[in-house]
């Protein structure tokens, strides 16, 4: 089924041929050295219709220069439907140039050529830092308030069991301690004598 080229909803009268340009955006990185270039792929450019045709008698060319010059001054994106962009994901389109000719080749002869760029809808604009988080203003200072009452002091001072002296359950073991501590003097003395080592604290 045949196409016909469409400019959102007005159809392009007598086109006589029609074409497209696709490229890559290709960066050359010449490396010392190596015989040619590195490239690196930046990604395609937009694809390019040029639509080229030609009207005779000057009802075609107003009628033509009215439908199309309001297109081409709005410059908002429109849609854009033809066999040539077949498997293609062209959806819109913008007027980019617009080429108008007339001549002496015969009577009242006029020649125009359209120059189609494919339109990609821009990302959204990322929020501001200081408006991070603003939609959830009013949930957010309900938790707060909810936290704050959670943490009032006295509710969080409940019973807790009373600590005594920590000494007392080892009062038995320190006594033990104690009692072996004050033989320590007796046995070095028992020591000193076996050795034959004089006291030094015993008056000579």
């Amino acid at each position: 089924m045949i196409v016909r080229p469409m400019i959102g909803n007005w159809e392009v009268p007598r086109v006589e041929r029609i074409e497209t340009l696709e490229g890559r955006r290709l960066a050359r990185l010449p490396v010392p050295g190596l015989l040619g270039d590195l490239q690196q792929d930046l990604g395609a450019d937009s694809l390019v219709v040029r639509i080229s045709g030609s009207l005779h008698g000057d009802e075609a060319r107003d009628k033509f220069l009215d439908e199309l010059r309001q297109q081409f001054r709005a410059g908002e994106p429109v849609a854009f439907v033809a066999d040539i962009v077949a498997a293609t994901e062209l959806d819109q389109v913008l007027i980019e140039e617009l080429d108008l000719e007339e001549a002496n080749d015969s009577a009242d002869g006029f020649r125009y050529s359209i120059v189609l760029r494919e339109y990609v809808e821009p990302p959204p604009e990322a929020a501001p830092f200081a408006a991070l988080g603003a939609e959830l203003g009013a949930e957010l200072d309900g938790i707060a308030d909810l936290g704050l009452d959670a943490l009032k002091l006295p509710d969080v001072l409940i019973d807790l069991p009373a600590l005594g002296n920590p000494v007392e359950p080892m009062k038995p073991a320190l006594d033990q301690l104690q009692q072996v501590t004050e033989q320590v003097p007796k046995l070095l003395d028992g020591l000193r004598a076996a050795l034959g080592v004089p006291d030094e604290g015993a008056p000579s």
